[in-house]
């Protein structure tokens, strides 16, 4: 129990440290280099193979979230050429109306999937919808994503800027 408490610290320590870098423009640079050098630890730490489908992508996304917490990271439902996502995690960002941070702070999620061959976007960010998740949209890389709306790129009306 004291390990999973130490573990959960240390995540929580960390998200709270990142969304607050990603919510000041002046740490764009670091905040990019932060998640970006955290994805590519884990990646290496965590090795996965390159995805063959959407699904295979979904669960190895889920696969590379922390194993203590496996539970607040959920795979909705899976089509032909998208998988849905969730994250459950109360984000230190919920609230701020800031999509612009969440984009940043997500850049870690975005570089595991690009890494196995995926795409990932932000459709519904904790920080404006108002619900206690996240939800995310992963296609192969290279699909089209044109019918998907970015939350970060969509204004308080639902209208795509």
């Amino acid at each position: 129990m004291k390990k999973f408490l130490e573990k959960q610290a240390v995540f929580t320590a960390t998200l709270r440290v990142l969304a607050a870098f990603s919510r000041r423009k002046s740490l764009n640079g670091l905040t990019r280099w932060a998640t970006t050098a955290s994805a590519k630890l884990n990646l290496r730490l965590n090795r996965p193979a390159p995805a063959q489908s959407v699904g295979e992508l979904a669960r190895t996304w889920q696969s590379l979230m922390p194993p203590d917490g496996q539970e607040y990271f959920r795979i909705a439902e899976v089509t032909g050429d998208t998988a849905y996502t969730e994250i459950h995690l109360a984000c230190p960002l919920r609230g701020t109306g800031d999509t612009a941070a969440c984009h940043r702070l997500m850049n870690y999620d975005r570089q595991l999937m690009r890494a196995t061959g995926g795409e990932l976007i932000v459709l519904e960010s904790q920080s404006n919808s108002g619900k206690g998740f996240c939800r995310l949209a992963i296609r192969r890389k290279g699909q089209d994503t044109s019918d998907l709306r970015p939350a970060h790129q969509v204004d308080a009306a639902g209208h795509k800027d």
